[in-house]
C-alpha cells in the first residue's frame, strides 16, 4: 500500500511513491524546506545543488548526533535484568493463579 506524493524542492518537481502516512511525509518535506531556507538565508547561497548538499550535511549531522544521544536497544546487563524481572513477574502470576 502506498500513495503518490508530489514534491517541489528547490525548483524541481517530481512524484514519489510513499509508504508512510501522507501527513507524516508532508512533515518530512516541510522540515527539508525549512533547512533549505535556513541555508539559503544564513549562508547567502542560491545555487540549488549547493543548498541541497549543505542541507544534506546539516540534516545528517543532526541525525547522527541524535543517534549518539539515544543508544539503540538495551545493554547486556539491562537485558539480563529485564529478563530476571519478567521471570519474577511470571512466577508471581503463576503463584497467585494456583
Amino acid at each position: 500500500m502506498g500513495s503518490i506524493q508530489k514534491v517541489n524542492l528547490l525548483g524541481s518537481s517530481f512524484s514519489l511513491k510513499v509508504d508512510e502516512d501522507p501527513a507524516y511525509f508532508q512533515k518530512v518535506i516541510q522540515h527539508i524546506e525549512k533547512v533549505f531556507s535556513d541555508v539559503e538565508s544564513s549562508l547567502k547561497i542560491t545555487d540549488p545543488l549547493r543548498v541541497a548538499l549543505l542541507s544534506c550535511i546539516m540534516i545528517t549531522d543532526d541525525l547522527l548526533k541524535e543517534r549518539e544521544r539515544k543508544p539503540q536497544g538495551l545493554s547486556a546487563e539491562e537485558a539480563e535484568k529485564a529478563e530476571q524481572m519478567t521471570l519474577e513477574i511470571i512466577h508471581m502470576i503463576d503463584k497467585n493463579l494456583d
